[in-house]
């Protein structure tokens, strides 16, 4: 018995750690990309660095043999990446503005400077090359803006193709391309936000408590 207890335990943490992994993936975005030197060979060992210039978060790493580099699970916000190497110009790229479930690719140039130099970018890439699943963000400016009868966030869904609320067994269900409404997942903040709360099926006919847009960035 005590080891079928051990064996469950173990079982729980697992499954407790892929949960909060799984949330982590969803709340959080991925800054990644090359760096180059003036005739496009990839600069290993350069220092790169990116802040998140809301919270002034700040990750550091170099880059791989390859050149490459990657920051994972970042929080979504306006970052600022900047790049150092010895004999190379410092780069600096500004307006890297990271969404939920974003990857952002980047490819950087360093510039050759014999002596302390600074090179600013101030346009970041918008298309993602890596994404192959479909996908849409709503910003604060549309969240804030958009006219809502009665507040709901989960009016907001509507404006992204593909999206409709129909009526289900339960109430209203939020419908994806077509998909039954009871394959939809819900999450807040990484959490569980399905309407379990009320006894329903799952599919997100209502939400277990109504939260305001102004409170939803």
């Amino acid at each position: 018995m005590k080891k079928l207890w051990g064996v469950v335990s173990l079982l729980v943490l697992f499954l407790a750690l892929a949960s909060t992994a799984s949330a982590q993936q969803i709340t959080s975005g991925t800054i990644q990309g090359t760096v180059t030197d003036p005739s496009a060979a990839l600069v290993p060992e350069a220092a790169v660095e990116a802040r998140n210039l809301d919270t002034n978060l700040t990750r550091k790493l170099s880059t791989d043999a390859d050149g490459r580099f990657v920051f994972l699970l970042l929080p979504p916000g306006r970052y600022t990446v900047t790049v150092t190497k010895q004999g190379f110009a410092t780069l600096i790229q500004e307006n890297v503005n990271l969404t939920v479930g974003q990857a952002i690719n980047l490819s950087l140039a360093l510039q050759l400077a014999g002596a302390e130099a600074t090179v600013v970018v101030r346009e970041t890439p918008t298309v993602e090359t890596v994404r192959i699943e479909q996908a849409s963000t709503l910003n604060e400016i549309t969240v804030a803006n958009t006219p809502i009868l009665g507040r709901k966030f989960e009016d907001l869904l509507t404006l992204t193709p593909g999206v409709s609320i129909v009526q289900g067994p339960d109430g209203d269900e939020i419908n994806f391309v077509g998909q039954r409404g009871i394959f939809t997942n819900i999450s807040l903040d990484g959490g569980d936000y399905m309407n379990g709360f009320f006894g329903e099926q799952a599919g997100g006919q209502r939400a277990a408590v109504d939260i305001t847009v102004e409170a939803i960035k």
